[in-house]
């Protein structure tokens, strides 16, 4: 059994959110920017008929404007995945002192606490284990794609090695990813 008691910091919501977000809209990703260039492309050489022959360009433009807003958007949105942590974290977790991690043999139970009295609990399979990532400070398991627990592994009882073992053996997706601080800094940003 490993257990890892300690305050749930702002930081690790957002290096959380963040990175669960991201291993979600990764094959997202290459197909909107595929998307968006072929679009783009196709605008281009269409503007260029069109200034030829001497056609209304209206479209065009529309078009290339559009590609662009969406383009912008989704650069940006990690921007905006950063700001709904930040707000989740002050509605639902800031009250509360401290939270408690436990994996046994097969489930991780989160709890957290406002004083002595536990406020919520959430029992999760390990089976549903789909990826994970370490940094310096923490470790990150995420179940199911979109729900993440954070370990503080200085807080934790029971070795990391055995612990890496043990979630490895439950991972369903790439395996886990180590992070450097540089790299939690950027993503965190």
């Amino acid at each position: 059994m490993f257990e890892s008691r300690f305050n749930f910091s702002l930081d690790d919501n957002i290096a959380g959110t963040i990175y669960t977000t991201r291993k979600k809209t990764k094959k997202l990703n290459i197909l909107v920017y595929t998307l968006l260039f072929l679009c783009l492309l196709f605008a281009i050489i269409s503007l260029i008929l069109d200034i030829i022959l001497g056609d209304s360009v209206v479209f065009d433009i529309i078009l290339i404007i559009l590609a662009i807003t969406v383009g912008i958007y989704h650069f940006y949105s990690p921007k905006m995945w950063k700001k709904s942590a930040i707000k989740s974290y002050n509605e639902f977790i800031a009250s509360n002192n401290y939270c408690v991690v436990i994996i046994d043999d097969d489930s991780c139970k989160v709890s957290f606490y406002k004083g002595d009295e536990e406020v919520s609990k959430v029992v999760l399979d390990l089976n549903s284990i789909t990826a994970c990532f370490e940094d310096n400070e923490r470790l990150v398991i995420v179940f199911n794609k979109n729900q993440f627990v954070i370990i503080k592994k200085e807080n934790l009882s029971g070795r990391i090695e055995f612990l890496r073992d043990k979630i490895e053996q439950y991972l369903n997706d790439e395996g886990i990813i180590y992070i450097t601080k540089n790299e939690t800094k950027k993503i965190a940003k």
